[in-house]
């Protein structure tokens, strides 16, 4: 089945009756298409769906004159390149940790460290002025620009660079005790 300019146009526009069209045209192609490469049937389901969250999610990008096809396929492979890749790394995560017992306790320390450092910056961001705290959320935790952020809460741009400039000296200031610990503990 052959998609048209026009219904590209209507996903593009978030038209999920549209969408569901193209669906039903190239999910069994690419779920095939997957399955070709990996050999699992689940994995090319997950796959497939993979692709199709993500052709929805950069639907804007789509273009009536340029081979959707072609687009779609790229994704694929894309997906199934990331799945080896994945899985190549797990295999040898766990080969690691299979190994040697001590990467274990390694793991868990690691773990046990992430979250005392995340203690730390939660107790200096309470701290900060509020202000200074909404404007490192802002920028750490909803990744918004130093300009989204200004434009936002009504500040100039030097504004918001000066109070995530403070935030960033308090959290190290804070961390450097800590760090300079656990640079010792791990040299042992």
């Amino acid at each position: 089945m052959q998609i048209t300019s026009q219904q590209i146009e209507e996903i593009r526009a978030g038209k999920i009756k549209a969408f569901e069209v193209l669906f039903k045209a190239y999910y069994p192609r690419v779920k095939d298409f997957a399955f070709g490469m990996i050999k699992n049937r689940y994995e090319a389901e997950e796959i497939a769906q993979n692709v199709f969250l993500k052709l929805w999610a950069s639907r804007e990008k789509l273009l009536p004159d340029h081979s959707l096809s072609s687009y779609i396929f790229t994704i694929v492979q894309n997906e199934v390149y990331d799945f080896f890749r994945d899985k190549h790394y797990s295999l040898g995560y766990q080969e690691r940790l299979l190994s040697s017992p001590q990467n274990l306790q390694y793991e868990i320390d690691s773990e046990y460290n992430i979250k005392e450092i995340k203690e730390i910056v939660n107790r200096t961001l309470e701290d900060m002025p509020q202000q200074r705290r909404t404007i490192y959320k802002m920028s750490r935790e909803q990744f918004l620009s130093n300009d989204e952020i200004a434009q936002t809460l009504g500040l100039s741009k030097r504004t918001v660079e000066k109070h995530i400039s403070l935030a960033l000296a308090s959290i190290k200031k804070n961390l450097g005790d800590f760090l300079f610990w656990l640079f010792i503990f791990f040299i042992q």
